[in-house]
């Protein structure tokens, strides 16, 4: 093997490691994925007194932010990629703690407190499309 085909092989690797990481995403992705995120958590602390209602609208925000999870691990599955490897599984780790720390606040929620969290979910949002954008095809 000579240098040149060592550079292509090394840069194919390179490239094959870089998209199970960060998948390319369609333009319609960020949009939707930041959408989800925001309405995830904006749902869940809503916090209504009515006990059946509350748990309702924590359902509905599981049920968003599960969404918006599945739909990169569908893009990711579409381009070849399965599992989750390296960076991406850390990452996904990560927002896993999240997710539960913002269940446990959203179970404390009351109507007061129901602005913080459309302002939260508004701002995670925008972060989650900013972020995703980023992985969005040229």
């Amino acid at each position: 093997m000579d240098a040149e085909e060592a550079r292509r092989n090394l840069e194919q690797a390179r490239q094959s490691y870089d998209a199970s990481v960060t998948p390319v995403l369609p333009r319609w992705a960020p949009p939707v994925c930041a959408a989800l995120v925001a309405a995830s958590i904006a749902l869940a602390g809503v916090g209504p007194s009515i006990g059946w209602v509350k748990a309702a609208t924590i359902a509905a925000g599981i049920l968003c932010a599960l969404a918006a999870a599945q739909l990169v691990l569908r893009v990711r599955a579409r381009q070849g990629v399965s599992g989750l490897r390296g960076p991406a599984r850390q990452k996904w780790r990560t927002v896993g703690v999240c997710c539960v720390a913002v269940l446990v606040s959203a179970l404390a929620a009351t109507p007061n407190t129901r602005w913080i969290y459309a302002g939260v979910g508004l701002l995670l949002g925008i972060y989650t499309w900013v972020s995703l954008q980023k992985q969005v095809r040229p």
